[in-house]
């Protein structure tokens, strides 16, 4: 049997395309969790919003399941999600030094982009 990869799916990709890129994103990162990969979610920039609570909400892609469902199912079948630090303050629910209005998913982690190239660095990265 192979061994196990890291396999980080960068996001970068909000709203703006009616959440195309953040369903096949988080396909993708399913996929690598069936295939038995140690994968993580790195939300940033734009793509900051998919950390949040009901952000997904009635966001479906033709083909797909939806967007909320992909999270929920990626979160479940023990994928990790890291949102921004930076990203956490700024792109997605304010200023930086706001308080955000929106609570952010359960399973989320903050973390910079040294975690992020940490993870990528022995492995593999994908980005939407």
């Amino acid at each position: 049997m192979k061994a196990a990869k890291k396999v980080v799916v960068l996001l970068k990709t909000g709203k703006s395309d009616n959440g195309k890129n953040a369903t096949l994103a988080f396909s993708c990162a399913l996929s690598a969790v069936a295939l038995g990969h140690d994968t993580t979610m790195f939300l940033t920039s734009d793509g900051a919003v998919w950390g949040y609570t009901d952000s997904a909400a009635g966001i479906s892609v033709q083909g797909f399941s939806p967007l909320q469902t992909l999270i929920e199912q990626f979160i479940e079948t023990g994928g990790q999600i890291m949102l921004c630090s930076v990203c956490h303050r700024t792109c997605s629910v304010g200023g930086p030094d706001s308080t955000p209005l929106v609570q952010k998913l359960g399973a989320v982690q903050i973390a910079g982009f040294t975690s992020m190239v940490e993870l990528a660095a022995d492995g593999v990265c994908i980005s939407f």
